[in-house]
């Protein structure tokens, strides 16, 4: 199996290990078997009886049945949360969150596909799910995992442009679907291979159908897509990120120093340290969401990589169904750590995911409700505008605008605000006005409130 499908011995169930020990015929595959009912041996208990393959056992099968459902469950329900929490609020529809509502699609169908399809040919050993499903589910696989890397490097770049370049011109919501459509199209074309690969078989002696992989006579075509894929899904996406996170802390930490030795007035100082303080832990959150991927996929990603050159270890060969299964339970439970670090470390999310069990509760209609209370950024702002003047500031979609052209007046101690041509002077001291335009500029920036 090449490292775009997810952890399992094969698609069928059936390992490349295990086929020189099955198959006694000199023909890797036999479509036009003779056997009759009643005379054929099941796969499990062939498996159990010479390789003490402990999948085939009933609590290991109950065992990892109460796991997958939980995961499913949790993993649905926590990501349609997201993306409806996005739908519905526009404070939420900022580009970065329209790369999570992306990634939680992805999440929702791996948790549907892969969680019941995958444990359930695991432990059956049998292909049960006919000839278009056996061409298909690989396919969705492969190409939900890369887009899942793909959607975290765009996340991560997004993120760099953002702070290595502030003044620069952002990625817009139009190019943020542009590149989650290309995201999905270089996802199925490294995946397309898995399409054509599949096939669906009888094996002679053993009962029942099996999809598994054909790459004719040779192996060499499989690894070798194997090592393409694994660096294209996996390798030079952790580059990007690995660097493009890198150069952000080094920026966000040289800000705190100049900060800390500002000589600015202490109040102004003081906010754009807060400022600084939240665009760390927004960056820390991101990091978190590469981590959890990077920690949950690395164990499926390495059986399937090793297993492609047959340099598995012996106890694992001798437990190839446990250890495949493990990794995939492990893989498959990414699936539900994103909505808890959004629940955890963002704000907005967190009132969005209470607003949406509160709609539930009443019967209400999921895309209308209350609006977002406003982030700790925005009330401030909001604060300082109404010192500055009424019309200071725009809220718009729930996200401060500065709506201020203004000129300190040293002599007369005042604000000249003009607002589309008007003029008025307002009393107010100069700590205000910088620290209202030393906000605008942090909220150029992203926030914790704006993820």
């Amino acid at each position: 199996m090449a490292t775009t499908s997810l952890a399992l011995p094969s698609t069928s169930g059936l390992s490349s290990t295990y086929h020189a020990e099955i198959i006694t015929s000199t023909e890797l595959f036999s479509n036009t078997s003779n056997k009759s009912e009643g005379q054929c041996t099941d796969i499990k208990n062939y498996l159990w009886a010479n390789h003490g393959d402990l999948t085939s056992l009933p609590y290991t099968m109950s065992l990892f049945g109460i796991v997958y459902t939980l995961i499913i469950t949790l993993g649905v329900v926590g990501n349609t949360l997201v993306v409806i929490s996005i739908l519905k609020h526009k404070s939420l529809q900022s580009v970065r969150n329209m790369f999570i509502m992306s990634l939680s699609c992805s999440d929702i169908v791996v948790s549907i596909v892969s969680g019941s399809i995958t444990p359930i040919t695991a432990f059956t050993k049998i292909w049960l799910f006919g000839y278009s499903l056996c061409k298909l589910v690989p396919l969705i696989q492969g190409a939900s995992l890369c887009f899942s890397t793909l959607t975290l490097t765009a996340i991560s770049i997004d993120r760099f442009i953002l702070i290595i370049f502030p003044t620069g011109r952002p990625i817009q919501k139009r190019q943020a679907f542009y590149i989650i459509g290309v995201n999905i199209g270089i996802a199925l074309g490294i995946s397309l291979p898995m399409f054509f690969k599949q096939v669906l078989v009888e094996y002679e002696n053993f009962c029942g159908l099996f999809c598994t992989e054909d790459w004719g006579e040779t192996q060499s075509d499989r690894s070798t897509y194997g090592t393409i894929v694994f660096m294209i899904q996996f390798v030079i996406p952790f580059i990007l990120i690995t660097f493009c996170y890198l150069m952000i802390s080094l920026r966000l930490g040289k800000g705190m120093l100049l900060k800390k030795n500002s000589v600015m007035n202490n109040f102004s100082t003081e906010q754009r340290r807060q400022a600084l303080k939240r665009r760390l832990r927004t960056n820390r959150m991101l990091i978190a969401m590469v981590a959890v991927f990077t920690l949950c996929w690395t164990p499926a990603v390495a059986f399937n990589f090793l297993r492609d050159f047959a340099a598995l270890p012996t106890f694992v060969v001798q437990q190839e169904y446990l250890v495949g299964i493990l990794t995939h339970c492990i893989s498959m439970s990414s699936t539900v750590w994103n909505p808890c670090l959004y629940a955890l470390l963002n704000e907005q999310f967190r009132f969005a995911f209470v607003d949406l069990l509160q709609w539930i509760r009443r019967g209400d209609n999921p895309l209308k409700g209350r609006k977002l209370p406003p982030s700790p950024t925005t009330a401030r702002l909001v604060g300082l505008a109404t010192r500055l003047g009424s019309d200071s500031l725009v809220l718009k979609d729930g996200q401060p605008q500065s709506n201020m052209t203004s000129s300190y007046d040293e002599k007369n101690d005042s604000i000249k605000n003009g607002y589309g041509g008007a003029t008025t002077t307002t009393n107010v001291t100069l700590t205000d006005t910088l620290s209202f335009k030393n906000e605008m500029f942090d909220m150029a920036l992203p926030t914790d409130s704006f993820l």
